[in-house]
């Protein structure tokens, strides 16, 4: 039987925070509409400049929010000499390079972000919302020099 190893998951945190800020945009494109109807001054022009803020703030979020959902739960698993990695399996030997990005707003880090698995025919896949993105890459990249290591022996 092969040893299967989780190298990386998604990160529950950052999808709902872009959840609460698209409420957020809602519920301010809201009252600012609210404010347009009930009001109804002159300055009606910065109140659908703030509606439309407001519903641009909820479809960014939106977005987002919905990319996390895609991710999977278990977004790189190593089963013996294969990795999946967004549920495409290949060999280890066929991994040339790893990156990542760490999440970042306002001078903060985050131990979430994103991680790119490139092969061999060039292909690339981009992982967004990686819990401990960092060491998944060193684990990765460990893996990936292993490989190499064996298939030039």
């Amino acid at each position: 039987m092969t040893e299967r190893e989780v190298i990386a998951r998604r990160a529950e945190a950052p999808r709902f925070l872009y959840l609460f800020t698209a409420l957020f945009g809602l519920a301010f494109a809201g009252v600012a509409g609210w404010m347009v109807s009930y009001i109804g001054s002159s300055a009606v022009y910065l109140y659908v400049f703030f509606v439309l803020a407001g519903l641009v703030v909820t479809g960014i979020s939106l977005f987002y929010f919905i990319k996390g959902m895609k991710t999977p739960k278990e977004v790189a698993v190593r089963e013996g000499e294969m990795l999946t990695f967004l549920g495409q399996t290949f060999p280890l030997k066929e991994l040339v390079n790893v990156r990542y990005r760490l999440a970042h707003a306002r001078g903060w880090s985050y131990r979430w972000g994103r991680l790119t698995a490139v092969r061999k025919d060039g292909r690339s896949y981009v992982a967004y919302f990686v819990a401990d993105v960092e060491e998944a890459h060193d684990r990765l990249i460990a893996l990936m020099r292993e490989y190499a290591a064996k298939e030039e022996m």
